[in-house]
Order: C-alpha cells, then structure tokens, then sequence
C-alpha cells in the first residue's frame, strides 16, 4: 500500500508539472504580435458605435497579412488621440496626414482609403469654394477634434467656431440656422442622414473643402510604433498587389449604395 501511494504521489507530481509547462505566461514576442487600437465611434460607415466599418475591415485583413492580430476599444475621436498620445494604446485610426498630426503622432506610409468632406449650409447656399475663401467671424460649425486639411488649421482662428461631439449636435445646429457653413465628411453625413430616415432638401451640399488620406496614427514615444507601421504598410501592399484590397472596397461601395 504504502509503494501504491508513492506512485500516485509520482503520478500528481507529473501531472502538476505539466499543467504548470503549459501555463508559461506569453512571452514579450507574443505580445507584440496583437496591435491595439482606440477605434473611434461616431464616424460611420468607416467606423461606427462599435467600432465597426471600413476601417476595422481594412486594418484586420492588412495585419493578418503580416501576422498580427487587431484589438480595439472604441471611444470618442479625441480620446482615441489622448489615448494614443499617452501610451494607453498602439494608436488610433482615421487619421487625417497634415502638419498638427504628423508632429504628434507617428504615421504609416499607406494610406487606409480616402474621404472627402465639404461645406453644408441651410436654406441658401453660399459661395464658398475654399476655407480662405470664408470670411472673418463666420460662425462654421466641426466636430470637435476632427481634422480637415492644412488650409482649414491655417485659418480656423479667424471663424467663430463652434465644436461639438456628435454629427446629429451639428446637423441640428444647421438646421436651426445657428450656423452659416457646417462642415462634414461627405459619406459619413450621407449614412447618417439615411439611419435617422431624414430627407432635408434645405441642407444643401457645396464645394468640397479637402480630401483626407486616413491613416493609422502611432504612439510616437513607444519604440515599437515603427515596426508596427511597418507591418500595417506591408499588409496593406499586400492586399493591393492581391486583389483583396479592391474587392474589399468594391464590397464596402455596394453596401453603401444598398442602405
């Protein structure tokens, strides 16, 4: 009895030791291999309330092409870039390359897609056909945080501007004549306009203002922001050299043109 009693004290030993093998915590490596990213939540169809559109569609199948896996946690486009900005996350999508983004962040070379955005008013359009065009003291109305071009940072501080949170603030404003000229990003005021069923024939699109290559922005003080650039940048060539880039694209403009 006593000898059957050291076997099984063997047998546990062993099997302790191998549940304990196979609960060796990830190595430093294999943390590497997943990219967080803050994913903004009020910039549909690209990236919705859950974070969800073109943008995860893009980012997930150009890092699986280098072998990383995608994380994000969704909030508000000017947290995405406080997080980022202080090491909370790797960084944060549908970003705008122009001079205040790149001496903050680090951004990769390949650009995700591209989306324009242009001015609206109510009732009575005006002849605006550029930012510098606008006259001093206009009031124009953005959502706060957002980028739209070099141009429009140049001239910003001569407009009463006005910022707020969510798209549905600013076509509210328009609407009760609270603004001379909104600006909004074309695709995305046009799904919003369709999800809330709303046919306004007063908001009345002008001149486009600027189109924005969108890109992934890096944490610029975490030393390995640039090899995950790296990686983001191969796996987007890679879909374009495939195919799957432009498939991925063709899809995401027939379910625009289906809502």
């Amino acid at each position: 009895m006593q000898q059957y009693k050291g076997y099984l004290g063997v047998v546990w030993l062993l099997l302790w030791w191998m549940q304990a093998a196979n609960a060796v915590p990830a190595t430093p490596a294999a943390q590497e291999k997943i990219i967080t990213i803050a994913a903004e939540d009020n910039w549909p169809p690209f990236s919705d309330e859950k974070g969800r559109g073109l943008s995860y569609t893009l980012v997930q199948a150009a890092l699986r092409q280098s072998g990383y896996q995608l994380k994000t946690v969704v909030v508000p486009y000017a947290r995405a870039l406080y997080y980022t900005e202080h090491n909370m996350v790797d960084g944060c999508w549908n970003v705008t390359k122009q001079q205040s983004t790149s001496s903050r962040f680090l951004l990769h070379q390949v650009p995700l897609f591209r989306a324009s955005s242009s001015f609206y008013y109510y009732k009575k359009a005006k002849t605006f056909t550029s930012v510098a065009t606008i006259p001093d003291r206009t009031v124009v109305g953005v959502i706060l945080g957002y980028e739209y071009g070099d141009a429009f940072e140049k001239h910003k501080q001569r407009f009463n501007l006005v910022e707020v949170s969510t798209h549905e603030q600013l076509v509210k404003l328009l609407q009760a004549d609270k603004l001379e000229v909104a600006l909004f990003f074309d695709a995305v005021l046009s799904f919003y306009l369709k999800q809330w069923q709303l046919s306004d024939p007063l908001i009345i699109r002008g001149e486009e203002n600027f189109v924005s290559e969108l890109f992934i922005a890096f944490d610029k003080n975490n030393e390995l922001s640039q090899q995950k650039a790296d990686a983001l940048d191969q796996g987007l060539l890679q879909l374009q050299q495939s195919g799957i880039y432009q498939r991925l694209m063709d899809e995401f403009q027939a379910g625009m043109l289906a809502q």
